[in-house]
């Protein structure tokens, strides 16, 4: 008899102790209010560029693209443009989700004034609060129209 008494006991402590761990490990981040996010997440440059002809204004765009998963939304952007470059985001910003990076999320509209001969290399950016990333994109001004 005195064996049965020891295993219930036994186990009643395994229990006991099962519970402490679990209370005493506390509460996961989410849930005791400090901000999180899933940054597994990558802007992917899938080389974008634009030729245009010099000296005329000329309205374009520029896809985002997003490989992985992210937990918080995505604010969208360019830097570095064109001195009178206009932009627009059509949705802004890109909800939390997940893509492969070849599905494009979202775009960029930009609305470039007349500019000169030469290669602009502006970059698309993106950021979940935590990190920014960026890819460059290519604005070649030539002669005429269109990339060989």
């Amino acid at each position: 008899m005195s064996r049965s008494i020891l295993g219930t006991v036994r186990l009643a402590l395994g229990l006991v102790t099962a519970l402490a761990l679990t209370l005493v490990g506390g509460q996961p981040a989410a849930a005791s209010g400090a901000t999180t996010t899933t940054t597994t997440w990558r802007l992917t440059d899938i080389g974008q560029r634009i030729c245009i002809p010099a000296g005329q204004s000329w309205w374009t765009y520029f896809w985002i693209t997003i490989d992985g998963q992210w937990s918080t939304p995505i604010e969208v952007g360019a830097r570095n443009l064109p001195a009178g470059t206009t932009t627009s985001l059509p949705q802004a910003p890109v909800p939390p989700g997940s893509s492969n990076g070849h599905t494009a999320l979202t775009l960029i509209a930009m609305t470039l004034p007349p500019l000169p001969h030469g290669v602009y290399q502006p970059e698309l950016t993106a950021s979940d609060g935590v990190q920014t990333q960026s890819v460059p994109v290519t604005i070649k001004v030539q002669d005429s129209w269109g990339c060989a």
